[in-house]
Parts: C-alpha cells; structure tokens; sequence
C-alpha cells in the first residue's frame, strides 16, 4: 500500500472525514504538548478519536502528521491481514496453507475496498484491524476455552469501537458469548479482568472527547435508525436530498455481489453446506454480522465502506466453500480453476483501479484548488464555503474559513470571499444550509468571480452590501 501511495503520489487524503481526522489528529498532538487547543467542533462529536489518537502519538516520531496519519493506515492494512490469517488457521485447522494464503491474497487483499481502504486516511482499516483481531482472540475463547485471551480480546475490542462507534453492533455477540462461556465454566476472575480490561481501554476517549465523552450516544446517524429505511432508497436528512439506486435491504447484500469486494462470493454460496456453520465460533459470526447490517439498514445512509467490516466475516464464513474449490479443482479440474482464479485476478484489479481513481481524482482536485487559491486570496481573509472548505483548511490554515453546512449566516463579512459550486450542489442541499447561506449572499452582496477553480468550482469576492 505505501509503495502504490508512493508512486501514485496520494497522501491518502480525500474529501472531508479524512481531512478531518488529520485536522484533530493535530489537535490531539497539541493538546499531549500542552499547546492551546480550540473547542470541540462537530467532527469531535461524530467522528471516534481512536484513528486520529494512534495517528497524533505516531506524530511524535514523524515529523509530519500527513505521514503519521496514512502510516498507521499501511500498518493497520498489515495488521488486518495478519489477524485474518489467523482467523483462517483457527477456523479451519485442516486447510491447506496455500488454500489459505491464496484465499487471504485473492478474498481479501486485492478486494477493491479492501486496497482502497488500505491507501487512505480514514479509520476503515484500524478499525478492521483492531476487530479482526478481536474475533481472532474472542473465538480463541468460545472455540477453544483459553480464557486467557478473554483480556487481549476485551482490549482489541475497546480500540475498535474507539475506532469506529458502529463496529459495537459487531463485536457485541462475540463478547456475549465469551461472557457466556466463562460464566459456564465458572472463570470469574477471566470474567472481572476481561471487563476490567475492556473499560480500561477505553479510558482514553475520555480524554480525547473532553467536555464531549458521552455526545456519541446522540450521533447524528445513529439517532435517526429505522426499521422503514430497510425498504428506502432516497433520504431527507442533514446530508441533504440523497438518492441512491437500490433500497437499504438490497444495498446490504453487496458485500455478497458488489465488484468492489469479490465476485466469487456468490459461487462459494452455492458450494456451501450446513456443515460449514455448525461450530459455535460460526454462529458467533453470523450472529455478529446479523446485528451489523441490522445497524447499517435502519440507517439513512449508504456506504460501501461500512461493509467492509461484514465482508471480512463472510468471507470467513465461506472460507470451507473455498477450500472445497481449491482442493477438488486442482485434483480434478486444473486448467479449468487457474482459468477461473486469473479470471477473478484481472477482475479484482480492474475493479480496483475504477473505485481507486475518483479518490485520486478528489485528493489531485483538493490539491490543484489549494494550490490556485494561494496566490489569489491572502492570509487572514475570510472565506465562506461548503464541501471543499474542510480540505481546503488543511492546505490553507492561515485563512478564516467559514462553513455554510455548520451555520445559518445572517450577516456576511464585505470584501470576504466564497468559494461555491452552484450547479454540483444544489441538487442534494436545495433548502438546507449551503444553499439557504448562498442564495442570501446572492440576494444582499455582488458577487464578481475572480477565478474559476477544477471541475465547476469557482473563488468570488463580495463587492457590495446592501
């Protein structure tokens, strides 16, 4: 992943979360350094501070936080590999090493989210990290009764949900049923330091969320969840007017279909047999990945990315289906399962280079704007935008940005700017802020456009006020 970042010359940045989580990985490094730090913003509120933490403490060794931020994203790309592995090994003792390795190679690194994930500064791949050794840990527990583990489980699981709030839904069956094992076994002191472990681990969203720790049970997604959005495809909401293709219910099922991950899945589906999902470590994944996509279908929102976490357990699931495959088809069938695993190479690259260049296209878009926008706005001015305000802030912090998504503005500095893209935005944001800020500031100033940025984007300055 480094070395494709490299040569692509992507710093891993693109579109707002991932600028925001660089912006309070800052933060964060101020704040260990006792530096002022500014008041929580609504990217505190929303976004786990896991991802940015481990990217602020890396800060210390690496100068540049850009770095910091996509090196614990290469690692954790590593990571996730690693604790899939073994998952694998512990799941399907009998395998063959090569059906594993080339099942891990072609199921889960050169998925197409899976390598995405792996190229950009966004808490998907820490938070995969993290849960994929959990259930690597956790199933330890259930499958084999090492109630030593339970502590390591507890603590990768504090860091997933510090990562991403939405991998609870996730990880909660698997620590279920390793409470419900140790409680059978009468391990009580496994039990206490087991949960002890887990709230210790935790204890640092506290710190990274002062004043805010307990906001994330009002999350802004996670407060509109509705058992009606399984059946929707176009949603109302703070994002604005979205429509999407299929229903939530269908979207759910990309994981199983979608290019951007395997399509192998659906032929392993019909190799698979009851047999498979008999163990109890089965049942704890398909109890974890049930209540998983329950959470993501009653939400007003699709993502290919939150699935990403879901793929990995089904392909753990259909792993015995796959090793079936790979053995019976070299036996019996050579020619015929090379055929078919180049085939699924030249389809997972391909796939991939189509879902990796709009973030490349994004990240070059964000960097070409900054890089026009220097010379023509001075530091310290005031500049009113929505969308490309949030990158924009990394490349240009010496300006006063001013988002027109946070806040209904009823006054407009003179002479300040705005940097808009009318036609791209109204379509989703009609009588919603951005465009509400917008046509106001049409309606009481002049607005002469001074430059014309990348893919319709434009710089105006205020001429007037009425």
């Amino acid at each position: 992943m480094a070395v494709g970042c490299k040569l692509l010359s992507f710093n891993g940045l693109y579109g707002q979360d991932a600028h925001e989580y660089l912006r309070q990985c800052r933060v964060l490094y101020d704040r260990m350094r006792c530096l002022p730090t500014p008041a929580p913003q609504l990217g505190d509120v929303e976004f786990a501070g896991g991802y940015p933490l481990t990217g602020a403490l890396l800060h210390w060794l690496v100068p540049d936080a850009i770095l910091a931020m996509q090196m614990v994203t290469w690692v954790s790309t590593g990571l996730a590999v690693w604790f899939f592995y073994q998952n694998l090994c512990l799941l399907s003792p009998g395998a063959h090493a090569k059906s594993r390795a080339v099942f891990t190679a072609l199921g889960l690194m050169l998925a197409p989210y899976f390598v995405r994930a792996g190229m950009t500064s966004m808490s998907d791949m820490p938070g995969l990290a993290w849960t994929l050794g959990a259930f690597w840990l956790g199933l330890r527990v259930v499958y084999k009764g090492r109630s030593a583990d339970a502590v390591g489980a507890a603590v990768l699981m504090a860091f997933a949900v510090m990562t991403r709030y939405g991998l609870a839904a996730l990880l909660a069956p698997l620590a279920g049923a390793m409470l419900l094992m140790l409680w059978r076994r009468q391990k009580w002191a496994a039990i206490t330091f087991m949960v002890g472990a887990g709230l210790l681990a935790l204890a640092p969203h506290f710190w990274i969320k002062n004043g805010v720790e307990w906001q994330f049970l009002h999350h802004s997604m996670g407060g509109k969840w509705s058992v009606a959005h399984f059946f929707q495809r176009n949603f109302t909401n703070e994002n604005g007017t979205v429509h999407y293709l299929l229903p939530n219910i269908l979207y759910l099922l990309f994981p199983l279909a979608h290019p951007g991950f395997c399509l192998l899945l659906p032929g392993l589906l019909l190799l698979s047999k009851k047999t498979d999902v008999v163990l109890p470590s089965k049942k704890v994944l398909i109890a974890s990945l049930l209540c998983y996509l329950l959470l993501l279908g009653g939400l007003p929102h699709q993502n290919l990315r939150f699935l990403l976490p879901a793929y990995a357990l089904l392909l753990l699931l259909f792993f015995p289906a796959w090793d079936r495959m790979f053995a019976y088809g070299f036996y019996f069938f050579k020619r015929l399962t090379w055929s078919i695993l180049g085939l699924l190479l030249l389809v997972q690259v391909v796939a991939g280079m189509k879902i990796i260049a709009p973030t490349l296209a994004r990240n070059r878009m964000e960097q070409e704007m900054a890089a026009q926008i220097r010379p023509i706005i001075p530091p310290g001015a005031i500049v009113y935008s929505f969308d490309v305000d949030v990158a924009l802030r990394s490349y240009l912090p010496d300006m006063d940005w001013k988002n027109m998504w946070m806040y209904r503005y009823d006054y407009f500095e003179p002479g300040s700017y705005v940097i808009f893209n009318e036609p791209l935005l109204r379509p989703q944001w009609e009588g919603h802020n951005p465009m509400i800020n917008w046509d106001h500031i049409n309606q009481t100033h002049t607005l002469e456009l001074i430059h014309a940025l990348p893919d319709g984007w434009g710089i105006y300055r205020m001429m007037n006020d009425e």
